[in-house]
């Protein structure tokens, strides 16, 4: 019995990381001048990664949908502090930017604090 080898297998799959980066790059670009469908469509790509943080951070539906708007905001100051000619992918790159102001939007502000509120 003859078994036909598939010297081919995973090469579709390192295509399609390979034309998701491309896509990813592009994106980076049009975003760091301004193109609101770039701006767009990256929230879109990283929309997974905001809710797995936020449901991991919060269960009320409240502060999930906080954390993810704060996950945003984090996204485009990693868009804006990227330099793409470095070794480290931009998703790395970004994860800390993001947990970051996810972070600073579940303190807190100056008033809360001042009258008790949370």
């Amino acid at each position: 019995m003859k078994i036909a080898l598939n010297m081919r297998q995973g090469e579709g799959d390192f295509n399609q990381e390979a034309d998701r980066e491309k896509t990813l790059e592009r994106d980076i670009a049009a975003a760091k001048k301004g193109d609101w469908e770039a701006k767009t469509r990256l929230g879109r790509s990283f929309m997974p990664l905001f809710m797995s943080l936020a449901r991991k951070r919060a269960n009320e539906t409240a502060a999930i949908n906080r954390l993810i708007e704060a996950g945003r905001d984090g996204l485009l100051n990693a868009v804006r502090h990227y330099k793409p000619n470095t070794d480290m992918k931009f998703e790395v790159f970004a994860l800390a930017y993001i947990e970051n102001e996810m972070d600073k939007s579940d303190k807190p502000g100056f008033f809360a604090r001042l009258f008790g509120r949370r």
